[in-house]
């Protein structure tokens, strides 16, 4: 695709973070097209944002079995794990931090999909210049390699002949960087996503949450949600301060970013042998 055609930022990161004890893990890259940040930057600089987002209070479960026939899928309301609000307020926080806009702020939403996001936001009368809307994304198996993907926020397991069971905790994400009088105007689009395995079985038949393991599942997506704000906020080129801008000051706490690839347009997968959590440590409970 010639550079020239590239509208908007396309980015899609698979990264299998295995526990540290792990002895390695593959982190396959895929990307395709790069934002015009210069365009974007200029015309944002000085200006107010809104992030909204439609995930946060439900997990997606996902049981694959032997075949195709023992696949499960369901669905936990865990609006007490906080991840609505950590996410939101993460990416507000990584906003404030490039020095780059006017004013940054939240509006909560009910929506629990795209469209109809948008359709609250603009009932809503929000006085903003641009919106951040965060959603759900598909994104491939990078865990066990299956056919069902990994969606949005979730706990996926597997196992065989009800044996073996496996489980790991995702996170898919998609940041649509919107002009709120045309929505359908979009500057810039930018999709991660993060899978970690987590102490099995995560998941009972249903499939529902096993309580005793409940926890080092909630841990990691809390990691890996702080991880993938930062990748969509660099990825749209909104990380960075504007020229004569003091410098921001970051908190320390926050978990080590999946760092954005600046792959060329024709970029192909690529495997990276004995990598070891990719800075997402591993979580508790094994």
């Amino acid at each position: 695709m010639p550079h020239a055609q590239l509208s908007r930022r396309h980015l899609l990161i698979h990264t299998a973070a295995l526990p540290l004890a792990t002895l390695g893990a593959g982190l396959g890259l895929t990307g395709c097209a790069t934002v015009d940040k210069p365009t974007v930057q200029s015309r944002l600089t000085g200006k107010s944002i809104t992030v909204i987002s439609t995930l946060g209070t439900t997990l997606r479960l996902t049981w694959r079995g032997t075949t195709v026939f023992n696949n499960e899928q369901g669905e936990a309301f865990v609006p007490d794990w906080g991840f609505k609000a950590q996410l939101e307020a993460a990416t507000v926080e990584q906003l404030k931090a490039s020095g780059r806009f006017s004013s940054v702020q939240r509006a909560t939403i009910t929506a629990t999909r795209r469209e109809e996001a948008l359709k609250e936001l603009k009932e809503l009368k929000t006085p903003t210049d641009h919106v951040l809307l965060i959603s759900g994304a598909m994104s491939g198996d990078s865990i066990w390699g299956t056919q069902e993907g990994f969606a949005g926020l979730g706990i996926a397991q597997r196992s065989f002949l009800a044996l073996d069971s496996q489980s790991a905790a995702h996170v898919s994400l998609r940041a649509d960087l919107l002009v709120p009088s045309t929505f359908g105007a979009v500057l810039g689009e930018a999709t991660v996503a993060t899978a970690q395995r987590v102490p099995a079985p995560a998941l009972l038949r249903g499939p529902r949450l096993n309580d005793s393991n409940a926890a080092a599942a909630r841990e990691s997506l809390k990691v890996q949600i702080d991880a993938a704000v930062r990748s969509l906020v660099t990825q749209l080129g909104l990380h960075e301060a504007p020229a004569g801008a003091a410098a921001p000051i970051v908190r320390p706490a926050v978990a080590p970013a999946v760092q954005p690839v600046n792959a060329p347009v024709d970029a192909r997968p690529v495997t990276a042998p004995n990598v070891e959590g990719r800075g997402i440590p591993a979580p508790a409970g094994r």
